[in-house]
């Protein structure tokens, strides 16, 4: 091993002799390579590894005299600390590159402030202008305060920008608010705010000191906290009084003419009053899902609900006539089953009064009650089977009585004298007998009393609307029921009394929107001693015309 490290030595130092004899002197100078680097490989032009990614330092200052300067400023070693705490502190600004993108991005923000004022400025004149149209097309169905009717989209959106700490924070700073304050040699003076980007004039008064004045405009420039002044043309000043004059006492006299005493003719407008009102009300509410291999299992499920009201009234001294009429229509689809309705009813109601004494109304109200469409029943196991169809069953109801209506949204119905028909016009295919009709009849009339209670409260905690409809109807023929009702006959413990309850709660979520809840309690004698009940929660667009 020894004898092959000394032979390699021995190599090395000949070598180096050799070359020394060969090349006595320096090597000779080689040309430089200008050329861009080539690939030895392709024989293409090739730049070094991610070269287009190094930056040198300090890039963000322009002036290369001064990015050396900063340079070297980092290489000196100062014996005094707070020079050098200081040389510290000011390099770290200057070679902060986030600030100086922030401060470019903040400064070419702020140029375009009056650019969103106008949007803001915009939007606020569309809420105006909805809210008074609004108000205008439905003054005589509006209830509660104006406020209540402005579009709250836009309003919440636009006091959301308004009272963002971050745009007011940037809109002061666009503005640049400066205080400045003119004064004169009589102390008489004027404070004004220098904004930037808006033109603004101030009036001021120019005074000396013997309190002579010469008026003044001072014109704020839009940008470069610049003034201009303007004085009123036109004006001379005198430094004293050359002449004093005698005042003497003149009195004017007005020759009144014979025109002056005569009355202008009076213009008689045309009054007219409105006695008819019409409006209606149209609710659609749908509900879907869906599913697709879903491992919990399901079915598919559509429901559609639809609510009509339809409204026309006449008021004319002491008449009052009020029509309305309500249709609702819903139908459900579950899975394979075929679609099946679930809400069908129409009413139609008209009412004449006249009044009696205070808010008392001697009233006659004719009201109709039916379906439009076919009802099925779908038992277990069974084939669905028809129970009511178009007047299968149909309710025709006469009263008259008295109306208590303090205002248009309370009405107390009293009627001793009520006749009502149950009218069955299929009876082929609808069981007569299900609806109170004896067999082999169409129809089966009734004289009784009836109370209708009708109350509607809006604006309920500001977001609800509550609307009551309490019809009970009493046989007079059925009396002897009550004075046996103690007995053990089953037929005689029925009621004798058919009863109908239906509520509404509507939540307002926007203009168009509405979440409302329905009820409707029943109970009839005819069909059953137990309530029936029915509950629809309902999510969807509501339209008032």
């Amino acid at each position: 091993m020894k004898s092959i490290i000394l032979l390699l030595l021995f190599f090395a130092l000949a070598e180096m002799a050799s070359a020394q004899l060969l090349y006595p002197e320096v090597m000779e100078a080689r040309s430089p390579l200008l050329a861009p680097v080539r690939n030895q490989l392709a024989g293409s032009t090739y730049f070094p590894y991610r070269l287009y990614t190094r930056i040198l330092p300090n890039q963000i200052i322009e002036n290369p005299g001064i990015r050396y300067a900063v340079q070297n400023l980092k290489k000196e070693r100062y014996a005094d600390t707070e020079v050098k705490q200081a040389i510290q502190t000011l390099v770290r600004y200057a070679e902060d590159v986030r600030l100086k993108y922030i401060v470019d991005y903040l400064r070419t923000y702020t140029q375009k402030m009056d650019e969103k004022e106008e949007a803001i400025h915009t939007l606020q004149n569309r809420i105006a202008y909805d809210s008074i149209e609004f108000y205008k097309n439905n003054e005589h169905l509006l209830t509660g305060d104006y406020e209540e009717y402005v579009n709250t989209d836009l309003q919440t959106f636009i006091n959301y920008i308004r009272l963002d700490p971050n745009y007011i924070w940037l809109r002061n700073a666009s503005r640049d608010s400066v205080l400045l304050e003119v004064m004169s040699v009589a102390d008489n003076s004027i404070r004004f705010w220098i904004n930037n980007g808006k033109i603004t004039f101030h009036r001021f008064w120019a005074a000396n000191k013997l309190g002579d004045t010469i008026g003044t405009w001072i014109q704020v420039l839009p940008h470069g906290h610049r003034l201009k002044i303007y004085v009123d043309e036109d004006v001379y000043q005198l430094p004293t009084i050359e002449k004093k004059l005698v005042c003497t006492e003149k009195y004017l006299v007005n020759e009144l003419t014979n025109t002056y005493k005569m009355l202008a003719p009076m213009q008689i407008g045309t009054v007219w009053r409105r006695y008819w009102t019409y409006y209606s009300e149209v609710e659609v509410a749908m509900s879907q899902g869906k599913l697709a291999n879903w491992a919990s299992g399901g079915e598919n499920s559509l429901s559609l609900l639809s609510n009509i009201r339809y409204f026309w009234n006449y008021n004319r001294n002491k008449t009052s006539w009020e029509n309305w009429m309500h249709y609702r229509f819903g139908f459900m689809k579950n899975g394979s089953e075929e679609i099946r309705k679930n809400e069908d009813r129409f009413e139609l109601n008209t009412k004449l009064g006249q009044r009696a004494f205070k808010h008392w109304y001697y009233t006659a109200q004719f009201n109709t009650l039916t379906q439009l469409f076919n009802s099925y029943e779908y038992p277990k196991d069974e084939d669905k089977k028809l129970v009511a169809n178009f007047m299968s069953p149909g309710y025709f109801t006469l009263s008259l009585g008295l109306d208590f209506k303090p205002h248009d949204r309370f009405s107390l119905f009293i009627s001793p004298i009520t006749g009502k028909w149950n009218f069955v016009r299929d009876t082929s295919k609808i069981d007569a007998e299900r609806y109170g009709v004896e067999e082999s009849k169409r129809a089966r009339r009734e004289a009784g009393a009836r109370i209708d209670l009708r109350s509607t409260i809006n604006n309920l905690l500001k977001i609800m609307n509550v609307r009551n409809e309490l019809t009970m109807f009493m046989s007079y023929e059925k009396k002897d029921r009550y004075r046996n009702f103690e007995k053990e006959n089953e037929e005689k413990k029925r009621l004798p009394f058919t009863l109908n309850w239906k509520m509404t709660i509507d939540f307002k979520i926007n203009y168009f929107m509405r979440a409302s809840i329905y009820t409707e309690t029943a109970y009839d004698e005819n069909y059953s001693q137990k309530l029936q009940f029915k509950e629809n929660l309902n999510l969807g667009v509501n339209f008032r015309f």
